[in-house]
């Protein structure tokens, strides 16, 4: 037997279920309706204006430079396993170390041959050691020629 508190919770429980899915629903259909094009419904697409308080995409153009030492995830020996590239990020020098398993730090780099962490929230500890530099950020380790810097080394 329900009694009527019962039943208010019933009908509370239900009318916040269907609103979550309406809402769902809502937010869908105007993420694809911002997708480009009319989606076979002959909507005509926003002006370009529209969406002006967008962040804009960095441009970057890459040069790849070769492989990296590097111990990632804690690892205790070093191995050539990690590719390093330069690339150009709005005209600012980035070196993007990719490691085997699909992951990759970015490290700005700067004026006299070192680098900083590009982003995250963890600080590279850099050691140049004449044209080596050791590179330490959380658990990875990476080990290359300030070469691989360009004309910042």
């Amino acid at each position: 037997m329900s009694t009527p508190t019962s039943d208010r919770w019933s009908a509370r429980r239900w009318l916040a279920a269907t609103s979550a899915v309406l809402s769902g629903l809502a937010v869908a259909a105007v993420g694809c309706s911002q997708g480009g094009g009319d989606g076979g419904s002959g909507a005509v697409d926003p002006p370009a204006t529209a969406t002006a308080t967008a962040t804009p995409t960095p441009t970057a153009s890459a040069s790849q430079v070769g492989t990296v030492s590097c111990a990632v995830n804690g690892a205790g020996a070093f191995a050539t396993t990690c590719t390093a590239e330069r690339v150009l990020v709005d005209g600012v020098p980035v070196l993007v170390i990719r490691h085997a398993d699909g992951g990759f730090r970015r490290f700005d780099v700067l004026a006299g041959g070192t680098v900083a962490e590009a982003d995250g929230a963890l600080r590279a500890t850099v050691l140049r050691t004449g044209t080596t530099l050791d590179v330490t950020i959380g658990a990875d380790r990476y080990r290359f020629d300030a070469a691989l810097l360009g004309d910042a080394s």
